[in-house]
This record gives structure tokens, sequence and C-alpha cells, in this order.
């Protein structure tokens, strides 16, 4: 398959996910500052769901840079990454309907996220075999994905007991990927030439 078909598709069905996911978002019975406020865990929800597909969207644009060619066993898990990623917003509406105050809810969206990183991780770990040139960084990127599965894990964990203290970790991930991810950073500035 073309590189530029694939690439499209799948920036396709994340803006659909994105798309999805707005529409979903929670209005107030009514028209009053308290009304809006009630619903907070809703709105920080959205906010980290949208960033955790950004972060994917972002993270998927940088690997598929870095590829020449999409072979079946990378377009397969692509599939893979694609259709546990298009359960996040049901993950999402399914935590706000109880307002990310009962457990199996704020617990169901960290385990679609677990999903997601394992489903990532293991489209990383086909590229690096598809591509030797980019193997060692996909490599480490590929316990990246272990490492924040675990944390969704752990925020899936602790919604049992506080579904609310479950948000904190599932902030943590996109939040530490924003910050620390060299492709997310601005490229340095050229300098100046002297000017004769």
């Amino acid at each position: 398959m073309g590189k530029t078909r694939f690439e499209a598709f799948s920036d396709g069905v994340m803006a659909i996910i994105l798309t999805i996911m707005v529409l979903e978002l929670k209005v107030p019975h009514e028209p009053t500052l308290a009304a809006l406020a009630q619903l907070w865990p809703v709105y920080l929800a959205y906010v980290i769901a949208f960033g955790n597909v950004l972060a994917n969207w972002m993270a998927h644009h940088h690997l598929f840079s870095q590829v020449e060619r999409i072979d079946a066993r990378i377009l397969l898990l692509n599939g893979v990454l694609l259709f546990f990623m298009s359960l996040v917003p049901f993950a999402l509406d399914y935590g706000s309907e109880f307002h990310w105050r009962q457990p199996l809810p704020a617990a169901f969206y960290g385990v679609v996220m677990v999903a997601v990183c394992l489903a990532f991780a293991a489209l990383r770990a086909a590229v690096g075999r598809a591509e030797p040139a980019v193997a060692a960084s996909e490599r480490t990127q590929v316990r990246a994905s272990w490492l924040m599965a675990a944390v969704y894990l752990l925020g899936a964990a602790v919604a049992a007991l506080a579904p609310l203290a479950a948000l904190l970790f599932y902030a943590a991930v996109p939040l530490s990927r924003l910050l620390t991810a060299p492709q997310y950073r601005a490229p340095p500035e050229p300098e100046a030439t002297p000017s004769a």
C-alpha cells in the first residue's frame, strides 16, 4: 500500500474520533454557572482524552515520517491501533455519563487506553523490524508504550476506590509525552549567518 494513502486513512480515522468526542460532550441542563461547574469532571476528562488522541496522532505522524514502505503486518497492526482508538469516544462518554464518579466507567477508560498503548507498542515493533534504520529508537519507544500502559492500568485500578482520582493518572501520560518527547518540541532556530 502507498504510504500517502495509509497516512491519509489513519489521519481521517483520528479526525473522526476527535469529532465524535466533541459531539458527545455534555451540555448542562440549566443555563447557569453552577450547572456548568457541576460538569467539571466531564470537561476535564474531555481535555485529557483529547490530549491522549492528539499525542497518539503526533506520535503516529512522527513514526511514519521515518517509514519508507508499508507492509501487511504494519497495515494490520495499524488497523488494530485504530480500532482501539475508536473506542476512546465510547469510553469517554461512558465515564462522563456518570460524571466520573463510578468505578467501572472510570476504569473502563483506563483499560481502553492500555489497549491503545499495547497496540501502539506492537505497531512500533513491526516498524522497527521493517525499517532497520529506526529499530533502536523504536525499541526505546516500545518500552515507553509499555510504561504508559502500566500508568493507565494503575489509573484503572485506582478507579475502583477513587474514580475521580483516576483522571490524574490518565492526564499524566499525554502531559508527560508532550513535555518530554523530542518530536513534539519545536525545531531549533537556525543560526544567523553573519552578513558581509
